[in-house]
């Protein structure tokens, strides 16, 4: 049986990193969205979910990459909870 080896700090430093920068990535992506969403009367909640739809099509499914699909489900809500 062969056992992995524990990641060492500077590995799991280098991962956090990895992550939190594609965090920092997905609010940008529904900063994005809300920003071309914004017309001269209002928001255009329509155009909004159909750019953060398509942002998530192009999100990879694995890897830290993926951790985009949650932050862009989250903040795409925070953003149409407060459009009310």
């Amino acid at each position: 049986m062969v056992v992995p080896e524990p990641l060492s700090d500077l590995e799991t430093l280098q991962a956090r990193l990895a992550v939190a920068e594609q965090r920092e990535e997905a609010v940008r992506m529904v900063l994005r969205a809300l920003i071309a969403s914004l017309r001269p009367f209002g928001f255009d909640k329509k155009r909004f979910k159909r750019c953060v739809f398509e942002e998530g099509q192009d999100t990879p499914d694995e890897g830290p990459a993926s951790v985009r699909h949650t932050v862009l489900n989250q903040e795409a809500r925070r953003v149409l909870r407060e459009a009310r």
